[in-house]
């Protein structure tokens, strides 16, 4: 009995460390896209083992227009301004909040998400 106990929770606590979703990360404006950002991700970049790099890993965030966006304060920011703002000043740090928990890693496909919200951090 205690063996089989061991069993499950070897397994409980080998799935919950294994996929690591993510539901936000922050990162800096790298590019300003017609519908998106791109946004460095590499702090939310599951990287394979053995794999070493100082590449940073750029994230497609796609930008629905009516996606909430405000200072670290709380103040909001018109979608518009933001994207000005994001044009202008280089490396601008962003907090992104996803729609859906998911796993980023070096494949581009899992590295296109959606915003459900925007904190400017700087």
């Amino acid at each position: 009995m205690k063996k089989l106990l061991l069993v499950l929770l070897l397994l409980v606590v080998g799935c919950s460390v294994a996929g690591k979703d993510v539901n936000a990360f922050k990162g800096h404006v790298t590019e300003v896209k017609v519908g998106g950002l791109e946004v460095d991700c590499s702090s939310a970049v599951k990287v394979e083992e053995g794999t070493d790099t100082e590449e940073g890993w750029p994230c497609l965030v796609l930008v629905p227009h009516d996606t909430p966006v405000h200072t670290n304060d709380g103040e909001n920011i018109e979608m518009d301004a933001f994207r000005e703002q994001a044009r202008e000043e280089k490396l601008l740090k962003i907090r992104v909040q996803l729609v859906e928990s998911t796993e980023i890693t070096e494949d581009p496909e899992s590295r296109k998400v959606t915003a459900e919200e925007i904190t400017v951090l700087e």
